[in-house]
């Protein structure tokens, strides 16, 4: 990835004027704003052979599964990553068979899935894109939280402690 695309990137997010949250969990409401459809967070064991995350695309809601047995970070950044899809209208497909996603949704009627993105069912690009964009997404989670210990940090030592720990974080 070069320069231009992390430029790009990141002016895409902070286009977004999202809201400073403590956790990208956190920014749910405001994406089903911009959907203008609910968002589910499942967590699921998926097999290790299939993608460590899904965006499933439907009428009215959007399902977003991760597993659960990683770490919360990489949790975390599956579902940046995912959201990251949503805000720039990724689009990717994926035949629906009858086992309705490997059994991740066996009472769903496939007719109501619009889409379906998992790590290897979309092009490159928007790949590398949700990728870049999930970062920065995670930056400006990093970032909300940075503003509001700065805030709290008035003594010499909060400031020491702040500048250890949150050093490039601005």
């Amino acid at each position: 990835m070069n320069q231009e695309q992390r430029r790009a990137s990141e002016g895409f997010v902070r286009g977004l004027h999202l809201p400073p949250v403590d956790s990208i969990r956190d920014l749910v409401p405001e994406i089903e704003r911009r959907t203008r459809r609910k968002i589910e967070l499942q967590p699921a064991e998926l097999d290790w052979s299939a993608p460590c995350g899904m965006w499933v695309a439907m009428k009215s809601r959007h399902i977003v599964f991760f597993d659960p047995r990683t770490t919360l970070a990489h949790q975390d950044h599956i579902i940046a990553h995912e959201f990251a899809h949503m805000l720039r209208r990724h689009k990717g497909g994926v035949t629906i068979g009858g086992e309705t996603l490997g059994g991740l949704l066996p009472d769903l009627d496939p007719d109501l899935i619009q889409m379906v993105l998992g790590r290897t069912q979309y092009d490159e690009k928007d790949e590398m894109e949700a990728e870049l964009d999930g970062s920065y997404l995670q930056a400006h989670v990093h970032a909300s939280q940075y503003r509001v210990v700065s805030q709290r940090g008035s003594s010499e030592v909060d400031r020491r402690v702040e500048r250890t720990f949150l050093r490039g974080r601005k």
